[in-house]
């Protein structure tokens, strides 16, 4: 089978005297289209093609350092080879696989030649599974682009940051310290500046300090900052390399304060506790009449998995997986709540000696009928009472019913987990359930409403669209309902042990929102930042996590 690419030459028109220094004269493009040869060998597609270097542009790729080969995209796993010799491929390294993303290749002078050069490409297809099936064009596609062209200078220039504290959180008299590093592999030494802005996760800007910076060829070298927080809380840096008034890099970064020390107090009204004592009340009068049924392709050696379904606050049916242990005996249990949307999934059948239930609430998750009912923030909004997360908080503790009336299931040994919406519901359900004997969050959602949405974009954005067709809507009364849906509120309320994670770099769920309600738990409580994670954690989090569970079921600890 023949493919076609396009290709394009990049060619500096002129060549630098004397000792290397950096090349900023303009450069021209070519274009013309090429026939490729292909070979398929298995699942290996082996592409060839024979370039041509001018004289012109092999001495300015060589005065350069090299050059840059760039495909649109590439359907598989892909290796590069020129002249014979394998190209390192960064997108090998950072994209997943089986990907569409853009393949960007340096190829160092030393492999080029004058005139005739021999590209390889080969694309394994066994990494796109499924998608072989359903007629995706692999390798290389029609009318995709590759490009060649000389490096440039930030093609050869890397900018790390290292923090002073590993877990990226400052307490006490420490200030705020990093070091900026900068590798310089360019034929010329670099001469510029790093700059560096300081805000609040608020977006408010706190200091910004500049230093000076040479990197000489082959080299790298680092610049020491030391910015002080004002108060305590998480804050936003950003890391800029300029040049003659031209940024060549950025980069970001978060760094938190004192987090137990945010001050975001609770917000509820009088009748906070009996809006919840009756909501719990009516939920009681429900019966739970479940209902299981065998996933036979789900279950294994250890476990029977099954879907359950239930009723729960206004007869509303719930549904969820539980993985039942084969054994003989009584175990403990961990109910893991859901992240908002996510697709249903089985509970775990990995054997660590618990029993496991993953709730779906109401709407989300295996009661999710249609896409236009996926904006449960502002479904009922116009009053608590039928707001969407009364039912849902309920369904957290109607959950709990469930394993408890379990015969297999340890009633003194039951965990409340997950991240995200989930790792919010596991503060419910600590909150609202007493039978709940150890509580493990991770980057926890649906708190410290007003704050969340002066910093981050969504959910707000959410609210902001529901306004548009509801001119009745004003943020006051949102607030003030929000107030009795607001973790924070709750965390008072849980007496068994706290474990929660979070990531210091999390967009969606900022850490900020994370200790507005860990700050109001009074239990016994410890958290875990996971500093370059974002919207998820990490592995070191995880077995910190399973440990402290172990710990406080008395279990034993691995």
């Amino acid at each position: 089978m023949r493919k076609y690419v396009v290709l394009i030459f990049v060619l500096c028109l002129t060549a630098s005297m004397g000792l290397p220094k950096e090349d900023t004269t303009p450069m021209l493009t070519e274009t013309f289209s090429n026939e490729w040869m292909s070979q398929t060998v298995g699942d290996t597609l082996k592409y060839q093609k024979n370039i041509q270097l001018s004289d012109q542009f092999y001495a300015t790729a060589v005065r350069k350092g090299g050059v840059i080969v760039k495909f649109d995209s590439i359907i598989g796993v892909d290796t590069l080879r020129l002249n014979g010799k394998v190209v390192d491929s960064f997108s090998r390294k950072n994209m997943p696989r089986g990907s569409f993303f853009t393949r960007r290749y340096y190829v160092p002078a030393s492999i080029l030649q004058k005139g005739d050069n021999q590209l390889d490409l080969k694309v394994v297809t066994r990494a796109l599974g499924n998608n072989l099936n359903r007629g995706m064009q692999s390798g290389l596609r029609e009318g995709n682009t590759l490009t060649i062209s000389t490096v440039d200078i930030v093609d050869q220039l890397a900018m790390m940051y290292n923090v002073a504290d590993e877990d990226y959180i400052f307490l006490g008299n420490d200030v705020m310290t990093f070091t900026i590093n900068v590798a310089n592999t360019n034929p010329w030494s670099l001469k510029g500046d790093l700059v560096v802005k300081m805000t609040t996760d608020k977006h408010e800007s706190v200091s910004e300090a500049t230093k000076p910076i040479v990197v000489q060829t082959n080299s790298s070298t680092g610049e020491t900052f030391k910015m002080k927080a004002p108060t305590p809380g998480f804050y936003h840096f950003t890391v800029e390399l300029v040049r003659n008034g031209n940024t060549l890099m950025k980069d970001n970064f978060n760094l938190g304060y004192e987090p137990e020390k945010i001050n975001s107090p609770v917000d509820t009204h009088d009748d906070f506790k009996a809006f919840w004592d009756k909501n719990l009340k009516e939920l009681a009068k429900v019966p739970l009449k479940y209902q299981m049924t065998l996933v036979s392709e789900a279950s294994n050696n250890d476990y029977e998995m099954y879907l359950v379904q239930m009723q729960s606050l206004d007869n509303k049916t719930i549904r969820g997986y539980y993985a039942k242990p084969k054994r003989e005996g009584k175990f403990p249990v961990m109910v893991e709540y859901m992240g908002y949307g996510s697709n249903p999934y089985y509970a775990s059948t990995k054997w660590d000696g618990f029993a496991h239930y993953v709730p779906s609430i109401r709407g989300q998750g295996l009661n999710r009928l249609t896409k236009e009912d996926d904006f449960w923030l502002t479904i009922g909004l116009k009053d608590k009472q039928g707001y969407y997360y009364q039912g849902g908080f309920c369904d957290v503790v109607r959950a709990i019913d469930f394993v408890c009336s379990r015969p297999e299931v340890d009633t003194e040994k039951v965990v409340a987990r997950g991240g995200s919406q989930g790792g919010a519901l596991s503060f419910v359900a600590a909150a609202l359930d007493k039978r709940v004997k150890v509580c493990a969050p991770s980057i926890p959602f649906l708190s410290d409403y007003r704050d969340y949405f002066a910093i981050a974009p969504w959910p707000k954005s959410d609210f902001d669209n529901y306004a548009k067709s509801h001119p009745e809507f004003t943020w006051e009364q949102t607030y003030d309902l929000l107030t009795y849906f607001d973790i924070k509120n709750l965390a008072p309320w849980i007496t068994c042990p706290l474990i929660m994670s979070f990531g210091v770099q999390d967009p969606t769920c900022p850490p900020h929102i994370n200790f507005a309600a860990y700050n109001q738990v009074k239990s016994e409580k410890v958290w875990v930042a996971c500093p370059r994670s974002g919207h998820n954690t990490d592995a070191h989090a995880g077995e910190l996590e399973h440990k402290f569970i172990l710990s406080h079921l008395g279990l034993p600890v691995e």
